[in-house]
This record gives structure tokens, sequence and C-alpha cells, in this order.
């Protein structure tokens, strides 16, 4: 799909779920709805959106984190769409997140996000849950102050059911983190996040990784992109993805023409992650060369990204409500 063709069916998707949502929703939740849709090639559905809705509503109470946060249940009821029947798709998300609580993680908004990518075999959840407890303790032992609950999607898509040597895994994080300093990266979560991310294909240190990651940001900032704190773990997606200059040429091509619409103007950080999401969903066709590890890898970080672009949103328009309500 040429950019031309991505964004006519963006503002198409734009358009239908404020449609179906009403105006009162915050425009971050709009733009993450919409552009999660586009990015896959569909036209939003507020039928099938809602039924996942309505089933979330009738399977927890008033005072559920899923029900009293419009947000998170707009976002969770986004990433479930399409993927089973409602009634058994939401039915395991609430399973899931408890079978987490009972690893010991908080309930939370990020305890239902990380609930999406508990694996689906039931035999193995629990083993699974309490890997992304353990890798979730090792990352803390590192960055004690800075870690916290907004890392656990990363602590969940990161562990599996399979042995492994999960402090091995943190002390890698830890290491890219360190390195990543060295080249003015500005120490905070969305570096720590990028580190995490860095691991997606090796548990491993890879010593051409750093060099690669700073060369991605230095050909955005080469291409006039203002690039922020935020933006760092788009350029851990990228490196993952094996991305090429022409890749980044798209990114910029497209945000660029995203940022000239008006309705997505004021939203340039966003913006160019929705350049990304697109691009990450059409990787796996570029090549047919891609083996069948490269492709896992690309499912692995469409999920990241997709984490990692619903908290953050999430937690922008829980800023944005704070900050008006003060």
């Amino acid at each position: 799909m040429d950019n031309k063709a991505y964004i006519e069916l963006l503002q198409e998707n734009y358009d239908k779920v404020v449609n179906g949502l009403s105006w009162t929703v915050d425009k971050r939740i709009i733009l993450m709805l919409a552009s999660h849709y586009s990015a896959a090639g569909k036209t939003f559905s507020f039928t099938s959106f809602d039924e996942i809705v309505k089933e979330i509503k009738g399977q927890t109470s008033w005072f559920s984190t899923l029900r009293t946060s419009s947000s998170l249940l707009y976002g969770v009821a986004m990433l479930l769409d399409g993927k089973k029947e409602p009634q058994q798709a939401v039915t395991e998300l609430i399973e899931n997140e408890e079978i987490l609580k009972q690893a010991k993680f908080k309930r939370s908004v990020y305890s239902y996000i990380s609930a999406l990518f508990l694996t689906d075999d039931s035999k193995q959840k629990q083993t699974h849950a309490e890997s992304a407890r353990k890798l979730y303790t090792a990352i803390r032992k590192h960055h004690p102050f800075l870690t916290s609950y907004e890392d656990m999607p990363y602590s969940v898509l990161l562990s599996s059911e399979e042995d492994e040597n999960l402090e091995h895994r943190a002390q890698t994080m830890n290491r890219y983190y360190t390195e990543l300093r060295k080249h003015h990266f500005v120490l905070g979560n969305q570096l720590q996040w990028l580190s995490q991310i860095l691991t997606f294909p090796s548990a491993d240190y890879v010593e051409k990784m750093v060099p690669y990651v700073v060369q991605i940001r230095d050909e955005f900032v080469q291409r006039n992109v203002k690039v922020k704190q935020e933006h760092y773990p788009l350029f851990g997606f990228l490196a993952v993805a094996g991305a090429k200059t022409e890749h980044i040429d798209q990114i910029v091509a497209l945000y660029e023409e995203l940022t000239e619409v008006k309705r997505f103007r004021w939203y340039k950080s966003m913006v160019l992650h929705m350049a990304l999401q697109k691009v990450l969903h059409e990787f796996a066709h570029l090549d047919d060369s891609l083996d069948m590890s490269m492709i896992t890898n690309l499912e692995m970080l469409i999920q990241a990204e997709q984490a990692l672009v619903t908290t953050t949103t999430l937690a922008a328009v829980a800023a944005a409500s704070n900050t008006s309500g003060e």
C-alpha cells in the first residue's frame, strides 16, 4: 500500500472511530485506533470492535480497572479485535491477568496489556508468568528506581515458558543501556525500553547493535526529524528488524506527508510511530528471502510496538487529564 492509499485509509478509519465513539474520546486514543487498523491494511468496524467492548463490560464489575479507564478499555478491545471469538478472547484475557497477579505482579493498566501476550498454551501459562516475574525482578536489580510496572509487557514478551537464563538477558539489557549512554542517549524509561527491545533476537550482547542504533538515530537527525527520548524505542524496532537507509527514507517521507494533514499535525510524535507501524507491517513482505526466525522476530516486534504505543498513549491521556484537572 503506497502512502497515498494509506493516508486515505487512515483518514477513513479516523472518521469511523469518531463516528463510533464520538468526539468526546481523547484524540490520542482516536489516532491510536485509526493507525492500528490502517497499518494492518484493515478498515475499522465499529460493530466488531463494540462486540469486544460489550463482552469486557459483561465479564467485569463496575469497579474493574478495565471498566474505570475507558482508554484502557478501548486499547484492549483494539488489541483483541479480530483475534478470537469475543467471549473466548475476553475470558482468556481476564484469566491471564489473574495468573500474572498470582505471579506477584500488581494489578494495573499494564497487567491487562501484559496479559495479552501470555502464552496460548494453557499448561504453560503459570510457568510463563513466573518467568516474566523473574525477568522483571532481574531488570529491577540493575535499575531499581527506573523499573516500574510499565516494564511488565516487555517482561512477558521477552520471557517464555521455556527454561532460559533470565538474569543473563537482564545483564545484556543493562550493557546496552550503559553503552548507549556513551553515545548521548539520555537516561530514562525510553532508553530502558530501547535496551530491552535490542534483546528480542538474542539474550546475548551483539556488538554491532549499539553502532547500528546510533546510525539510525543520526539518519533521522540528518533528515531534520526532531528526535526526542520518546523515539528511542523506535530505533530499537528498526535495528532489530534490520532496517536500511531506504526504510528510514520511507518512514520519514510518510511522516512528512502525515504532518501536512491538519488533524494529525499537532501529534507529531505519535505520527512518527504511525509511520513506523506501517513499515513494520510491510517488512515481512519486502524480501522473500526472510527466514521463519526473522518473520517470528517481526511478529514479536509488532506486538512489542503495539504494547509500547498502547501504554504510552494511555499514559499521555492520563497525564493530560491530571493536568487539566489541576
